[in-house]
């Protein structure tokens, strides 16, 4: 079954990699980019290439409407980008929006799966996010909006900085190790982090396209199959930069009070641990990266590019 497919956000992470997948896998791909992407991205041959905005009415309306698309594939979604695509793509078999493992934290139970509650903001879970979600829900319930969510957990891989123990994707905690100097981290050493490849997420996605099962309405979680601790996530970093580095182990609390520019500690300090399983059910997902290859790719990635 091939698909005439749009990706908004072609040239990033996510979107050029489930393009270069789709075209491989004979599919005709539509790619919308506003030029502004600064980091190398998949292969994009075979792709047709679009330069615009997708919240840009007049360009959806004149341009994007008339492509004789039957998916389209929203990467870094907002209520705005979605309205449009309900409004400007009414033929559309399936919408794919991407979205996050974040909006359903603090977790409850471990592994949580897609049953697990996640409508309400609370004080460290995704509220864009979340917000998107439920719009996209509504739009779906109300006039069958064709929208399939996938939450990914932590993402790995060529072409991302790697998560840092600091809550975010600083390059210097990365250059520290990398250079042997002290380091001070928070005290999360027991705290769960589940990941997934890029690869692997935008792998998810072409199964859906090719997927014979109504996949609309629904949400799935893309992730490796099983978390690991924040310590064995360090020193699989520590090991590939045979750093030395000596590190000092600070109270959160303390740490956070000393730093607050470290805006992600708290939900770096919640656990990850999901279930895959409605995605290997429904898609025949299965992750061809572990943790550890998927971190090892981005660590590559980034230092023969000169991030760190």
């Amino acid at each position: 079954m091939k698909r005439a497919i749009l990706i908004f956000g072609i040239t990033g992470e996510l979107g050029s990699r489930l393009a270069e997948l789709a075209v491989k896998d004979g599919h005709k791909v539509y790619g919308v980019s506003r030029g502004s992407h600064s980091l190398p991205s998949a292969d994009l041959t075979g792709v047709e290439l679009l330069s615009g905005d997708k919240l840009d009415r007049d360009f959806l309306q004149n341009v994007c409407s008339k492509l004789p698309v039957d998916a389209v594939v929203d990467t870094k979604p907002s209520i705005e980008s979605l309205d449009n695509i309900a409004e400007f793509f009414p033929q559309a078999r399936n919408v794919f929006e991407v979205s996050s493992t974040g909006t359903f934290v603090p977790l409850q139970q471990f592994p949580a799966d897609e049953s697990h509650l996640w409508q309400v903001e609370n004080h460290v879970n995704f509220h864009g996010k979340v917000r998107n979600d439920k719009h996209a829900l509504e739009l779906f319930k109300k006039s069958n909006f064709p929208v399939t969510i996938f939450r990914p957990t932590n993402i790995i891989g060529d072409g991302r900085i790697p998560l840092d123990l600091w809550g975010g994707r600083d390059v210097e905690f990365f250059r520290a190790l990398r250079d042997s100097r002290p380091l001070e981290i928070p005290d999360c050493r027991q705290i769960m982090l589940q990941s997934v490849c890029n690869w692997d997420l935008a792998q998810a996605m072409l199964l859906a396209l090719n997927t014979t099962n109504d996949i609309r309405g629904e949400i799935f979680i893309l992730s490796t199959g099983h978390a690991v601790r924040l310590i064995d996530y360090l020193n699989e970093i520590i090991a590939f930069f045979n750093s030395k580095s000596t590190i000092k182990w600070v109270d959160p609390d303390e740490f956070q009070q000393r730093h607050p520019e470290h805006t992600g500690l708290p939900f770096l300090r919640e656990h990850m641990c999901f279930s895959i399983d409605k995605a290997r059910r429904v898609l025949g997902y299965e992750p061809r990266y572990t943790a550890r290859e998927g971190l090892l790719l981005a660590l590559k990635w980034c230092t023969e590019n000169g991030v760190f």
